[in-house]
Parts: structure tokens; C-alpha cells; sequence
């Protein structure tokens, strides 16, 4: 008897079905095998895999999955170095596996994803111009992936990933988060509130980032609406917890315009303001020497931070006049800091990054990256607004993500925050809600 059967060119579909039983059969052998010897290891690989495997089908999961786990960036890169870029990667393959088996091409056609190609551009040249080595390419990929990331969240929750969900996952998670940075704060040796991220002033930009979208959800809840509040609390507190000057005026930034477009009530704000001095008040009650030695350490080096903020801000300013157009390319301060220190006397810890993102924007990019990045900002709060004034969400999430991006971009003026998810995420936010197409 033959083994295989051609029928009009083709293999038997029996033998097919016979080789896919049998190749099953062996997998579960060697499974059965190795979960023998050690079960809950293989119990782990398998739902690893599966879920792996799922969220490779499901873009909208693999999604939620990026946003959830970058609050927590920190802890995830001291257990793998590769872990966060691991599920981009799942990201961006569950997105090309979509547009691979979807009819209709991807949804991001809009003012954003015009200015991103136009950053994208504008990096690939001057990473032709200056590569830096290692630390140049490891720039380059962070804004590579977060560029990837706003076109596929925007893709997304245009077709079938609600807006509202996407915030809601990242409030829940920058709230774990916050518990889990204060409770080490609390217990700790008195320094800042860091935890999941390692620098509290990153850490601080994430949370801040969350309130007005916690105050969103409050607005717009029908159950458990007293959660939503009781999160943009903690998210508060936790903030104070960091002591970053660049966050508070942030928040700061936030409070004015939420109550210049009637967001907010004074009455509210002065009232939450009573709230978290009772809350800072209980939390020195409970761990006086952590906040007395919290805010010594922050008053003693104080000043020093801010002779340190304007070396570096004028470091990057030099650079930009001597390299105006592609600047000296992705992580280009770092490895031309020391040409531009000139005898000025700073802390070798600092010059890394410019602490100040639009100026190390254009000494790395140029200022045509520069006007390039600003555009995508711009339009991104530009589509939150339109989506604002359409009035189609009751609890209005354009006008939580305008309020968001207005604290964001002037808390950036101290910090170097384009390399993280909080200004890149309500960009795409903003793109999704904009009801213009």
C-alpha cells in the first residue's frame, strides 16, 4: 500500500491529519516527560507560551499588555534586560499578523503619523551623520519603538481597542505602581519614591500623567466610581512622595488649564489640595524620620541640581548652534558632553541627558528633528481638542488628554522624557480620539 495518496496533486488529507496527530503526540510526550521532573516549571513555559501565543493573535491584548508593563519598567529590567523590549517586539508582530489577515489597510492615516515619518526621517539622518556607537543605537531604537507603538496603538484604537480602555489600563497600572513605590519609600531609608521606575522624576512624569485620565474615569464610571478618585489620590501623594520640582509644576500646569477651560472648580481644587495635606500629614505621622530625611537629602543637594540643570541646558543649547540642522545624532550629549563642559563644574552623574527635553531633542536631532517632534505633540494635542469639542463622550477623554498633555510638556522642560511611554501614549490618544480622518 502506498503511503501517500496524490489526489489531483495533493497529499492525502488522512496522511496530513495522521502527521499532525503524531507530531501533537510526540509534543505531548515530551511535554508529559519534562513536566515528570519538574511540573510547575513546564506549568510556567506552557502558560507562557499560550499566552504568548494569544496575544500574537490578539494586537488589541498585546497592546494593553505594553501599556500595563511600562509603569513598571524598573523592576522588569532587573529581572531581564530584554523583557520590555520583548513584549514591543510581541506588539509589533501581533500588529503585522492583523494586517496581514485583515481586509482593510491599517487605520492611521492622520496629521501624526505624517509628522512621526517626518522624525523618522530626520533620525535615520542624523544617525547617518553621527552614529555614537552603542549608546547612539540604543537612543535611535527608543525612539524607533515608541514611534512603532504610537502608530499601532493609534491603528488600534481606531478599529477595535476602545480609548477608554487604553486609559483605564494605564491608570491601573501607574496606580499599582504608586502603592508599590510609596510602600517602598515608606519602609526605605528615607531618599525619594521610585520603586517600579528607577529615577524618581521619570517615575513622577508617569504618574502625573495618569491623574487627569483617573479623573476622566471617575467622571465617566457608572460602578466603583469612588476607586477612580481614591487612585488619583494615591497617584497625588505618590508624587509628593518623589519630591520632583519638574512634576509638581507639571501638575501645576495641569490644575491652570483644567480650570481655565472649566474642568475644574476651585472649589474642587481647594479642596483636594485639604486632602493631601491630611494625607501628607498622616504619612509623616506614620514614617517621620523617612519624610524629615526625604526632604533634608532633596534641600541639601538642591542647589546643586539646579547648577547642574543649567550646565547641562547650555551644553545642549551649544550644541544645537554648532550642529543646527541634524544636530550631533541620537545620544550624541553623552558622548560629546566632555568637549562642551569647558571648566564648568557639575556632577559627572547628570551628564547623561540633558534634563531638559526639547533641548536635547535639538542637540541630538537638530532642529529639524526638533520641529519634527514638536509637531507630533502639537498635532497630538490638536486631534485631543477636536475630539474635546465633538462632545460624543460625556465624560469628555479629549479634554483629560489635553489637560494631561499641558502638564507633561511643561514638566519636560526638567526632564528628558521622550524616551518614555507617558508623552508618545497621549499622542496616540489624542490621533485616536480627533474625529477628523
Amino acid at each position: 500500500m502506498q503511503l501517500t495518496l496524490r489526489m489531483s496533486g495533493r497529499t492525502d488529507p488522512r496522511v496530513a491529519a495522521a502527521a499532525v496527530a503524531t507530531t501533537f503526540g510526540a509534543a505531548a510526550l515530551l511535554v508529559g516527560i519534562a513536566a515528570a521532573r519538574d511540573p510547575l516549571a513546564v506549568i510556567t513555559a506552557v502558560a507562557g507560551m499560550a499566552l504568548v501565543g494569544a496575544m500574537t493573535l490578539k494586537v488589541e491584548w498585546a497592546a494593553l499588555a505594553f501599556v500595563a508593563v511600562e509603569p513598571f519598567e524598573g523592576y522588569l529590567e532587573s529581572l531581564s534586560g530584554t523583557a520590555i523590549k520583548f513584549v514591543g517586539a510581541l506588539l509589533f508582530l501581533a500588529w503585522l499578523v492583523r494586517l496581514l489577515t485583515r481586509a482593510t489597510p491599517a487605520q492611521i492615516r492622520h496629521p501624526v503619523a505624517l509628522a512621526i515619518g517626518a522624525l523618522f526621517v530626520s533620525l535615520l539622518a542624523a544617525t547617518a551623520l553621527h552614529a555614537n556607537g552603542t549608546s547612539g543605537a540604543a537612543v535611535a531604537a527608543r525612539y524607533l519603538s515608541f514611534m512603532a507603538v504610537t502608530l499601532v496603538l493609534l491603528d488600534c484604537m481606531r478599529t477595535s481597542l476602545p480609548p477608554r480602555r487604553v486609559a483605564a489600563v494605564y491608570v491601573a497600572s501607574c496606580t499599582a505602581a504608586a502603592a508599590v513605590g510609596l510602600a517602598v519609600y515608606l519602609m526605605g531609608s528615607g531618599g525619594r519614591a521610585s520603586g517600579p521606575i528607577t529615577d524618581p522624576n521619570d517615575f513622577a512624569f508617569f504618574l502625573i500623567t495618569a491623574v487627569p485620565l483617573a479623573l476622566y474615569l471617575w467622571r465617566g464610571a457608572h460602578r466603583g466610581r469612588q476607586l477612580f478618585l481614591a487612585a488619583a489620590g494615591l497617584l497625588l501623594l505618590t508624587t509628593l512622595a518623589t519630591v520632583s520640582r519638574g512634576a509638581l509644576l507639571g501638575l501645576a500646569a495641569m490644575v491652570g488649564y483644567a480650570l481655565c477651560t472649566r474642568q475644574l472648580r476651585l472649589r474642587a481644587v481647594l479642596a483636594t489640595v485639604g486632602v493631601l495635606l491630611a494625607g501628607v500629614l498622616a504619612v509623616a505621622g506614620f514614617a517621620p524620620s523617612v519624610v524629615q530625611r526625604s526632604l533634608s537629602n532633596k534641600q541639601h543637594v538642591a542647589a546643586q541640581n539646579v547648577q547642574d540643570r543649567f550646565v547641562t541646558w547650555s551644553m545642549a543649547a551649544e550644541m544645537t548652534a554648532d550642529h543646527p540642522l541634524l544636530g550631533t545624532g541620537p545620544g550624541g550629549f553623552g558622548a560629546n558632553y566632555s568637549r562642551y563642559l569647558r571648566g564648568r563644574v557639575t556632577d559627572p552623574s547628570q551628564l547623561d541627558v540633558a534634563h531638559e527635553m526639547y533641548l536635547q531633542t535639538s542637540a541630538e536631532l537638530g532642529l529639524v528633528g526638533l520641529v519634527a517632534f514638536g509637531s507630533v505633540l502639537g498635532l497630538g494635542f490638536a486631534g485631543a481638542r477636536r475630539g474635546a469639542r465633538d462632545a460624543s463622550d460625556p465624560a469628555d477623554l479629549g479634554s483629560a488628554v489635553c489637560t494631561a498633555l499641558v502638564g507633561v510638556l511643561v514638566a519636560a522642560a526638567f526632564l528628558t522624557e521622550q524616551y518614555y511611554l507617558p508623552v508618545w501614549l497621549l499622542v496616540a490618544l489624542g490621533a485616536a480620539l480627533d474625529p477628523v480622518r
